[in-house]
């Protein structure tokens, strides 16, 4: 899906926002727009930003094949500000539904693949990324990251309670961007996920954007019905598998807000931790009565290695928002 991006641009400036030899596909996918809303002020909300499908400068190493890699997996992505390209390709066949109370996850809440791409330069890149599964798809899945050259790297669930339950395999390689794009979609291919997709062309929300960006501190971003995440980035140094990567290149905290009736949303942040992070932000979580849906790893050969937690709670997006940005100021983030 592609999204409206919020950018904080006091930190990134202007928005710009896996081996194997698989062949490209065929089979063209429209790029969307991106508008770019700076989180110290809401008034520009709507200012032109780079399209999605544009190559974009990856932290000055190199240009990653945009277009190129959309039209192999079939989605639309979007490219932040440092240059990273994600694509994210919703579990549309699912119909999930999680949390207490409980709540039917649409579209774009929670249920998605991600996959991140970061130039390395000289024509290669790094592919990190996640897929959400049905149980029956998991062993299929691990066998065509072993046939592909992909690394698999953790398996997991995220919340412990949802309907079907869904689990979550993470997995990266380093390789041509269009080669690691064309294993990625073979690997997605032994699952049931619906493709091609394409982006909303205007999303919209009856969420606060701009105010959720600001308090969190980090990148907002609308997709589909009307969903808001906020992303807000590690400020340490984080190498995967000997390589230092991007804080976009999903190591970063994230935070997902569904709205729901009455100005209410669900909402979900996903904590990125190391070790001695852990407990102070669980702590303070639990003190504000969030639900712990998970603590894991989500990569191997990762330095610090980092832990991730999966959190739910409906209730005031805005007061959920003050609560989360508790949890982050215990991690090494840059303060909202």
């Amino acid at each position: 899906m592609i999204m409206i991006s919020t950018s904080e641009t006091a930190r990134r400036g202007t928005l710009g926002r896996f081996c194997g030899g698989a062949a490209l596909l065929a089979g063209l996918v429209a790029s969307g727009g991106a508008a770019v809303v700076g989180t110290a002020t809401a008034s520009t909300a709507g200012t032109a930003g780079p399209r999605a499908g544009t190559s974009q400068t990856g932290t000055g190493t190199g240009r990653l094949p945009v277009k190129a890699i959309e039209r192999t997996l079939q989605a639309d992505g979007h490219v932040s500000g440092s240059g990273v390209l994600e694509v994210d390709i919703d579990r549309k066949d699912l119909h999930v539904t999680g949390g207490h109370p409980r709540v039917r996850f649409k579209d774009g809440f929670q249920i998605q693949h991600e996959l991140f791409f970061q130039s390395l330069g000289h024509g290669k890149a790094i592919l990190n990324g996640d897929l959400a599964l049905r149980p029956r798809e998991i062993q299929p899945v691990i066998d065509a990251f072993i046939a592909h050259g992909l690394t698999f790297q953790a398996q997991h669930q995220h919340l412990y309670d949802l309907r079907p339950m869904v689990w979550f395999l993470h997995f990266r390689a380093v390789g041509d961007p269009i080669r690691l794009a064309g294993a990625a979609r073979a690997v997605i291919g032994v699952t049931s996920t619906p493709l091609p997709q394409h982006a909303p062309p205007k999303p919209k929300t009856p969420l606060p954007v701009g105010r959720l960006a600001r308090i969190l501190g980090g990148d907002a971003t609308v997709g589909d019905n009307g969903i808001v995440t906020v992303t807000v980035p590690r400020t340490d140094r984080i190498r995967l598998g000997g390589v230092v990567v991007d804080p976009d290149l999903g190591v970063s905290s994230s935070v997902q807000f569904q709205p729901l009736k009455r100005g209410g949303a669900a909402v979900v942040p996903d904590f990125s931790m190391t070790a001695k992070e852990t407990q102070p932000v669980i702590s303070v979580m639990r003190h504000r009565h969030w639900e712990v849906g998970c603590l894991y790893n989500q990569e191997t050969t990762e330095f610090p290695q980092l832990y991730f937690s999966h959190m739910y709670r409906v209730g005031d997006p805005v007061a959920l928002a003050r609560q989360i940005r508790e949890g982050l100021d215990r991690t090494a983030t840059k303060h909202a």
